[in-house]
């Protein structure tokens, strides 16, 4: 009875190696940053809510622990974003983040140059370059992975 036991767990120990091997884990990937938008302006504060799009190329469901952005405009920092959420990621398949953060308009206006000022000044539609650079936190199998997040678009609004 003892060997037919330990047959078993060697063949389940196999079976679970040869898994694994023959689907290694990837760490789930950023995509891209979509859908960008000014939602309310408040003063000098904008509300802005934004997309953010991952992979997640395992087998195994994963978990979004957190996300910590930065949001620059011309090198000046405009704003931030820090969401604490657990999300239930699907595998094999992109999953989508809201995010919501506010921008300081002042800040904004003097990250831009002299030229870009009188640009947005005589359009009706003012388009400013933003910088995304941060990173999740994603937890599968037990593991807690940092994705790291670079992303560069424009914010347009009127």
């Amino acid at each position: 009875m003892i060997k037919k036991i330990i047959i078993l767990l060697v063949l389940i120990l196999a079976g679970v190696a040869a898994w694994f091997y023959f689907n290694p884990f990837k760490e789930p990937t950023f995509v891209a940053i979509k859908t960008i938008e000014v939602v309310k302006i408040e003063g000098n504060i904008a509300d802005v809510n934004a997309i953010a799009v991952f992979n997640n190329p395992n087998s195994l469901e994963a978990t979004l622990l957190n996300t910590e952005l930065k949001v620059f405009s011309n090198d000046a920092s405009i704003g931030h974003v820090s969401q604490t959420a657990l999300t239930s990621i699907q595998s094999n398949s992109n999953f989508e983040i809201p995010l919501h953060f506010k921008i300081d308009l002042v800040k904004m206006g003097y990250s831009q140059s002299l030229g870009g000022l009188i640009e947005n000044a005589l359009n009706r539609q003012k388009v400013f370059p933003v910088k995304f650079d941060g990173y999740c936190r994603i937890k599968t199998f037990g593991t807690v992975h940092k994705i790291p997040i670079e992303f560069a678009d424009e914010l347009k609004f009127e």
